[in-house]
């Protein structure tokens, strides 16, 4: 093989490598466009569900949050007729006052959405920092909601509805609840007393702070939606 004919295979051969190159690299950025486009339109789906899973909650929330505003001013409105007399008292529905007190009923929106992107590592596919940031606190804060929810409950069931199961008739303050009773205890208790007891003053006021502690706990759930419904209503089909 002459030293000309030499020169120009290599340089032929050399043209051939970088034409190839050339080729995978297009063909790398096609591809890579194309993967984009993709999660592009999976990130749209993500967004448009997130945002019609947090409009639900929103308006569940909304609907809890006017509930718990109706047991607070009842508890409120039954530590005011504390150490009143029989007269007084006797001008209010004490029984009814207390059921509505102590009424109360857990906040548990729905998750699937969020779920599936935690469990699947779609979340990556989120552009938006302070969304996916937003998302975090929301499970934050939903923990904090647990734990308010835990202890409502726990007073009521250990401390509230013993109270009221040894001095005064639960059957009286149910038929303005769930049970909803035609005919009253034939017992006749004396409600009066209760009232000019300072252990039932005591509960209710640490009643009425977990009922506050929980509608804080649904005001942040609630600040945190509005964020996240703020990054996704955009979406459009």
């Amino acid at each position: 093989m002459s030293e000309n004919k030499t020169g120009k295979y290599f340089k032929y051969a050399i043209g051939e490598i970088i034409l190839v190159v050339i080729g995978i690299l297009i063909a790398l950025q096609i591809n890579n466009w194309n993967n984009t486009q993709i999660d592009k339109k999976e990130e749209k789906s993500i967004l448009k569900n997130l945002n019609f899973e947090f409009k639900k909650n929103r308006s569940d929330l909304e609907l809890v949050k006017n509930d718990y505003r109706g047991f607070i001013n009842s508890t409120k409105e039954v530590i005011g007729l504390i150490g009143e007399d029989r007269g007084t008292l006797k001008q209010h529905n004490t029984d009814s006052l207390i059921s509505e007190s102590i009424n109360y009923y857990d906040y548990r929106p729905t998750e699937n959405v969020l779920s599936d992107l935690i469990s699947s590592g779609k979340l990556k596919l989120i552009a938006s920092d302070s969304l996916r940031l937003h998302l975090f606190q929301w499970s934050s804060f939903l923990n904090e909601k647990e734990e308010a929810w835990d202890t409502l409950d726990d007073f009521s069931q250990n401390m509230m509805m013993p109270y009221l199961t040894k001095n005064a008739s639960l059957k009286n303050i149910d038929s303005y609840g769930f049970l909803d009773w035609e005919e009253p205890s034939k017992l006749n208790p004396d409600t009066y007393k209760i009232f000019q007891d300072i252990e039932f003053e005591n509960n209710i006021d640490n009643h009425a702070w977990c009922l506050t502690n929980y509608i804080q706990a649904l005001e942040n759930l609630e600040t945190t939606i509005d964020k996240i419904l703020a990054e996704t209503m955009e979406i459009k089909d």
